[in-house]
């Protein structure tokens, strides 16, 4: 009846007729309704409207698309295909949902959400190390 509340918000949005390259990192959610082009990583969801144009690799918690997708996706929840939208490429998550008349083209591979946190926490410890190249002599 009621729906639980998020403690994610959205609060970064790329408006039609905008056009972004580069890479994208929230602790929130974002929703895009232009084109975007390069990487995304959030702690929160991905809306994609139904105007967009996405070429990137996703990392979030879930991803709704409404648009054109056009790289791979790593949900720790779901990824949700509407009718209006296009996903080309692999897919990794705990739940795809497809609806009739979605165009999906690529892999999938379904994970446990433990198993996408864990690989998460495990991607993120190895990834705080920075390379300090030694001065030389």
């Amino acid at each position: 009846m009621f729906k639980k509340k998020e403690k994610f918000r959205t609060r970064s949005i790329i408006g039609r007729g905008a056009e972004f390259k580069g890479t994208l990192k929230d602790e929130e959610s974002i929703r895009i309704d232009g084109k975007f082009e390069g990487k995304i990583q959030v702690e929160g969801n991905v809306t994609v409207g139904e105007d967009a144009i996405v070429k990137a690799n996703i990392e979030a918690k879930s991803v709704s698309i409404g648009g054109k997708v056009i790289g791979d996706i790593n949900s720790e929840e779901r990824v949700e295909l509407f009718s209006s939208g296009s996903l080309e490429g692999k897919v990794k998550a705990s739940d795809l949902t497809i609806a009739e008349g979605a165009f999906f083209n690529g892999e999938c591979r379904m994970v446990s959400p433990e198993e996408a946190k864990e690989e998460k926490t495990s991607k993120k410890a190895t990834s705080e190390f920075e390379f300090v190249q030694p001065e030389e002599k």
